[in-house]
């Protein structure tokens, strides 16, 4: 498993011709400012030689290259941040053939960047639209929202020290939030899932087949599972991080003969389960998914 920075400037995405020369040139120089910030902060971890992921701190995206194109799993915060992605991916894979990307739930950290994918075909679970109308449907408070956020951390950055792990870790945060902030004004459109379904979905790549089930509603009331049996990969969006420690959202509704079934599902295809990957890009293993496992029946017997 091999991980590497990579300098890169965000791509231009319209033809100089559309814009008047001043628009053209506050462009460019918004361009610039943005490189210049985001340039050593993007990582490519390679997990096989097909599979890599590329992320921005939290901000993480996987790929998967397979005979009938690229599957991408979440698209990120942010369009101009997934356009960066987008790039590395093909310059990665060497192809631009985009055929699926899946949203592991509807929030906007890992739909914001969707708009990037709409040449391909994006799926997620039926509710996961329904929570993006909803959560978009006030834009203005999610404005002043994410402002609040970008001048929480511009506040903590001014207290670390510029070469501590805090400091980048607190700035590649603020550099989401602030592109996602920008993004409102330069062309942001919903993007929502093309393809849903209720229960479960398969997709057939040729040499991979993508098993998609959904988990109930536990951190968003969208949360899928998306299992690889031929690479032994099993992403599990937001629903817990390492140790097995849970992420849910505290709820009346909860799901609790659904969760089950889904923990059952796991455990019959336990040989076929070597990686773990959450949705921020942890890389977890079998340990992880059994303490996710006790703690769901735990938590279900409450």
């Amino acid at each position: 498993m091999k991980s590497k920075f990579i300098p890169i400037c965000l791509i231009v995405l319209f033809m100089a011709g559309m814009f008047s020369l001043p628009a053209w040139n506050n462009l460019r120089a918004q361009t610039n400012a943005f490189c210049k910030k985001t340039g050593n902060y993007i990582e490519v971890v390679k997990l096989k030689e097909n599979v890599i992921i590329v992320k921005l701190g939290s901000d993480v995206i996987t790929a998967i290259a397979t005979r009938k194109g690229i599957v991408v799993i979440d698209a990120g915060i942010s369009n101009s941040l997934t356009s960066n992605y987008r790039s590395i991916i093909e310059k990665e894979f060497k192809r631009n053939d985009f055929a699926y990307l899946i949203n592991t739930h509807s929030h906007p950290d890992h739909t914001g960047g969707n708009q990037m994918f709409s040449d391909a075909i994006i799926i997620g679970h039926e509710n996961c639209a329904i929570e993006m109308s909803e959560y978009w449907k006030d834009r203005e408070k999610v404005k002043s929202d994410w402002i609040k956020t970008i001048n929480q951390y511009t506040q903590n950055l001014d207290t670390l020290n510029t070469y501590s792990r805090d400091y980048k870790e607190l700035m590649c945060q603020k550099i989401r939030y602030e592109s996602a902030y920008n993004d409102l004004a330069n062309g942001f459109c919903i993007t929502p899932p093309t393809l849903t379904f209720n229960d479960s979905l398969t997709i057939e790549m040729g040499d991979a087949k993508l098993n998609l089930y959904f988990f109930g509603r536990a951190h968003s009331g969208s949360d899928i599972i998306i299992h690889i049996p031929e690479l032994k990969i099993l992403m599990t969006g937001d629903l817990f991080s390492r140790y097995g420690r849970l992420s849910m959202a505290d709820s009346e509704k909860r799901d609790t003969e659904r969760w089950l079934k889904v923990v059952k599902w796991i455990e019959n295809r336990w040989t076929n389960i070597d990686l773990i990957i959450g949705g921020h890009g942890q890389i977890m293993h079998k340990e992880d998914i059994q303490a996710f496992n006790k703690n769901i029946r735990k938590y279900a017997d409450k």
